[in-house]
């Protein structure tokens, strides 16, 4: 089934038949609400009784903040809703540009200070997305998804340099510093503008707490940083390493 969120003509086909869908709206687009407004519209249309936001943490807090948009434009469309508000992935620092950086440079350079993070496993935040299409009991409710403990970027990187047996150094950067990084990654000014924002949350501690609901959903342990990392360890070897 061919379906393109910024394409109209696909809605129809894609929504016969169904009755609950799990939305993600381009959650590194500014714009995430104005590409889900005609789709959303479109399930209405089609008769979806059931739509599950991904969403992302503090989307509640931030009302001008695009994910949040999005979730008020399913409330208000008459569908039963569940948003799931992740925090950031655990699987993020095992991918570019931050797994590269690891890898060639041993260090990891972001500008979080010592800040914690409760990083989340994704395949715990993909359980907590099926529970809330398949389970009427959640209804009208917004899910935040956390993972089981809250590290700071020091102990992060002490656990990848003992995974690949090479230390890894943890340089907590300045924001100017951050945004021409990102920019030579190849960011665009706009979307680096929109990741120093979720740094600034995260300085702020809004993303140090660990679960406090998603474990007893789902009925047992989310997944800790070390068994995820275990998994990940190819992408921080040196390329000498892998070869």
């Amino acid at each position: 089934m061919w379906f393109d969120l910024t394409d109209a003509a696909s809605f129809g086909p894609a929504l016969a038949g169904v009755r609950a869908v799990m939305l993600v709206s381009r959650p590194g687009d500014e714009d995430a609400h104005l590409h889900a407004a005609p789709f959303v519209e479109a399930m209405q249309r089609q008769g979806v009784r059931r739509v599950v936001v991904l969403s992302a943490l503090g989307a509640g807090s931030r009302p001008e903040f695009s994910l949040r948009r999005v979730e008020r434009l399913v409330e208000e469309s008459g569908m039963d809703w569940v948003h799931v508000r992740p925090n950031f992935f655990m699987q993020m620092l095992a991918q570019p540009p931050l797994s590269t950086e690891i890898a060639s440079e041993d260090r990891l350079r972001l500008p979080l200070d010592d800040a914690r993070v409760a990083y989340v496993d994704s395949g715990d935040v993909a359980a907590v997305l099926h529970r809330a299409l398949v389970d009427p009991a959640l209804s009208r409710v917004a899910i935040d998804v956390s993972g089981p403990e809250a590290l700071d970027h020091h102990q992060l990187a002490a656990s990848i340099g003992r995974l690949r047996g090479r230390p890894v150094e943890y340089l907590a950067i300045g924001e100017d510093e951050a945004r021409d990084l990102l920019a030579a990654r190849g960011f665009p000014p706009r979307h680096t503008e929109r990741v120093l924002t979720f740094y600034r949350l995260i300085r702020a501690g809004v993303c140090a707490r660990p679960d406090e609901v998603a474990a007893r959903l789902l009925g047992r342990p989310l997944r800790r940083w070390n068994e995820v990392a275990g998994l990940h360890a190819c992408a921080w070897m040196p390329a000498s390493a892998t070869r």
